[in-house]
């Protein structure tokens, strides 16, 4: 019998403590704050499709990879390019005559790329060696790259966290406490959005025409981190007026 006794007294224990443990010790409050900054959008992504359209389709075949092969060896020979090859395609063109079967009347073919670089000064040189070779520009975009967003992120957690810090002491005041705890700190980050251009795909064919590079501006991408999380201040006796 006793050392059935001492078995169970081991086997409860440890989940009273745990019980007592999750007791509060004080009030507990949910609080959050956020830090945000805007930074220069610093790296391009451009895309642009190759598209040929024929009854032929080892010729459409042969136009566009002639032409995805000369932009692909220029761009390559650029400084701090990435290119990759997004989509190619090979479909029929159908034809519907009235209360007949539909027949095939051509080929399209559609190859897109898309170039990434921090290299924005060379932009609109690009842009115009691309439409040269024959290719449709189909969306230019600026935005903040990772390493300069995850850097942006680490400081604007510690202004987050520093604000954070005050508010809960601004309410351990409030409620004449002395001290307050950090029960739970959670934190989440807002990726800026890329800045687009896709309004301006034609301005920039018209740019191309004459001889004329078009004027773009990488504009800034706005980085915030929300700190959330939970705090405890002393309970507090507090006098009810009569």
């Amino acid at each position: 019998m006793r050392y059935l006794l001492m078995l169970s007294l081991l086997l409860f224990t440890p989940a009273l403590a745990q019980a007592e443990s999750d007791q509060p010790a004080g009030t507990r409050i949910n609080i959050s704050a956020s830090a945000e900054t805007e930074i220069p959008n610093d790296e391009m992504v451009i895309t642009f499709r190759v598209e040929k359209e024929g009854k032929h389709a080892n010729e459409i075949r042969q136009h566009v990879n002639r032409v995805s092969a000369a932009i692909q060896k220029r761009m390559k020979s650029e400084r701090g390019v990435k290119m990759k090859t997004t989509d190619r395609t090979m479909q029929p063109v159908w034809h519907h005559p009235k209360n007949m079967t539909r027949i095939r009347t051509a080929w399209r073919m559609t190859q897109t790329e898309q170039i990434t670089s921090s290299n924005l000064d060379a932009v609109p040189e690009w842009l115009d060696a691309i439409e040269a070779e024959g290719a449709n520009l189909a969306n230019l975009q600026f935005r903040v790259s990772r390493n300069s967003s995850l850097e942006t992120q680490a400081l604007l957690r510690l202004q987050a966290i520093k604000a954070f810090r005050a508010k809960a002491a601004t309410i351990a005041r409030g409620v004449d406490a002395r001290s307050f705890r950090i029960i739970r700190l959670n934190s989440s980050s807002h990726t800026p959005q890329p800045v687009m251009y896709r309004a301006e795909m034609a301005m920039m064919a018209k740019a191309a025409e004459a001889s004329a590079p078009p004027a773009l501006s990488a504009g800034e991408g706005l980085v915030r981190v929300t700190v959330n999380g939970e705090i405890e201040v002393p309970f507090t006796d507090f006098p009810v007026a009569r």
